[in-house]
């Protein structure tokens, strides 16, 4: 029988508190304990001292198989415990994988490895409060993952992803010829021609609100463009859209909207790039990483919205192999409606997302329901713990015993990955130069502070 301790503690035994004052009162007299004739009170110093294991079965191990639970139970007086090494925890959670495995952390203080083929496939969430580690983890997978030549799309909204090109000491890393960093606006572009008509009624119904009707009108002015043979560009669109005879509330509608995409940068129907090249498999790995950190929230909504309508088509139609979608941040961008078809379609279509949040009340239901895999880095608040707990195949009392007191750097594993028996593991460093970090005034000025000091120390006569 696997157990997880997860607290420890002295138990509350009745009369507990009436013996301890009671000692208090009347330990010694004139020097002699003359209140103990039998000699007991070592006993009862021990029996005071004992402590309250709190532990939880995780699994029953039988010469077959692995089971989750079962109606058996050890004796109290003759069986034997013992300390679980890393080597079985890892022997008993991982999986034949022929080496698609990457090195996370450590439990117990040696190494411990996930494979690869528990998140391909799959839908993991990556979650905890600012400052606990979530996106440092990220970066580890994303280089394992592109290690074994994966191809990782990286939704990067605080530019941190740009640098795992060099290490910390400065060097050329080993993803340096993987990496590929695509800003909106600049080198990356796109044209109506590449979008296609789907892709563009997507961003104009869940990125810019776009009421049916309008909808409708201008897919029939597209269609009829592409009838008579004429250009489908936004300038064209614009054009036919304020000629055509339009009742004028959808007139302006649709060319308001038009103009806000023509004035985001994103279109252009010269300098469009092809997404199928850029996210093509490499020998050696392919990250593309879609730097999304100086947009505003709209521009940034319509990247978004083109990629997974656009990526959705290509995967359907086998153009590309499956992809793995790393979205940092995925609080400030994750709508129900753009997501929900890549969440229920994912592993038809070979899109599979890695969400990055510390906002998980934020998250749909929808997506927590469809996870397979949680790394959950340390919470305080309730609220957010019991959404985790409601949807992981873990009771709510372990995970907000376990999670309260970790620490920063350790993340418990939840899930597929580690046959859903939660482990807490401390992520290990990284070489690579993963940026990230929490900007300071005193630490890079610390001169400053110190001649503030002295002068208040000794103000001038």
């Amino acid at each position: 029988m696997l157990l997880q301790v997860i607290d420890v503690a002295y138990p509350e035994l009745p009369g507990t508190l009436e013996e301890l004052l009671r000692d208090l009162v009347m330990q010694e007299v004139g020097g002699a304990n003359v209140l103990d004739p039998y000699n007991t009170a070592s006993v009862a110093m021990l029996m005071k001292d004992v402590r309250l294991v709190t532990a939880k079965v995780r699994a029953i191990l039988t010469k077959q198989s692995l089971k989750p639970n079962s109606p058996w139970l050890p004796s109290r007086f003759s069986a034997v415990f013992e300390k679980a090494s890393t080597d079985f925890l890892q022997q008993i959670t991982s999986v034949n994988d022929h080496g698609l495995d990457i090195e996370i952390g450590t439990v117990g203080g040696q190494p411990f490895r996930i494979s690869l083929t528990s998140l391909d496939g799959y839908l993991t969430i990556i979650t905890g409060k600012k400052e606990s580690g979530k996106s440092h983890l990220a970066k580890i997978l994303v280089q394992g993952i592109a290690a074994k030549g994966g191809t990782v799309l990286v939704l990067d909204v605080n530019g941190e992803y740009s640098s795992l090109d060099r290490t910390v000491e400065g060097k050329p890393s080993h993803l340096a010829s993987a990496i590929k960093v695509l800003q909106p606006g600049v080198n990356f572009k796109t044209s109506l021609r590449e979008m296609g008509l789907k892709t563009f009624l997507d961003i104009l119904e869940h990125v810019y609100g776009t009421p049916s009707t309008s909808l409708r009108e201008l897919a029939r002015i597209w269609r009829r463009m592409e009838k008579k043979g004429s250009e489908v560009c936004l300038e064209n669109l614009m054009e036919v859209v304020e000629h055509e005879q339009l009742n004028e509330a959808v007139r302006d509608a649709l060319l308001s909207r038009l103009q806000s995409i023509k004035s985001s940068g994103f279109v252009d129907e010269d300098a469009s790039i092809d997404l199928v090249e850029i996210l093509s498999s490499k020998q050696g790995g392919n990250v593309a990483v879609v730097d999304l950190s100086n947009l505003l929230s709209s521009v940034r909504r319509l990247v978004v919205e083109f990629l997974l309508s656009h990526l959705s088509s290509l995967l359907s139609q086998e153009r590309l192999e499956p992809v793995f979608l790393l979205a940092e941040e995925a609080h400030l961008y994750l709508r129900e409606t753009y997501w929900e078809d890549i969440i229920t379609r994912m592993r038809h279509i070979g899109l599979f997302p890695i969400f990055v949040t510390n906002q998980p009340d934020t998250i749909p239901e929808l997506v927590y329901r469809q996870s397979d895999n949680i790394f959950l880095f340390n919470f305080t608040n309730d609220g957010d713990l019991e959404k985790i707990a409601r949807v992981s195949k873990i009771d709510t009392e372990t995970v907000k015993t376990l999670v309260k007191k970790m620490p920063a750097r350790h993340c418990l594993l939840m899930g597929r990955m580690v046959s859903d028996i939660p482990l807490m593991v401390k992520v290990k460093p990284s070489n690579l130069l993963t940026m990230g970090v929490t900007k300071r005034f005193f630490r890079n000025h610390p001169q400053k502070h110190q001649r503030i000091e002295e002068r208040q120390a000794h103000p001038i006569a």
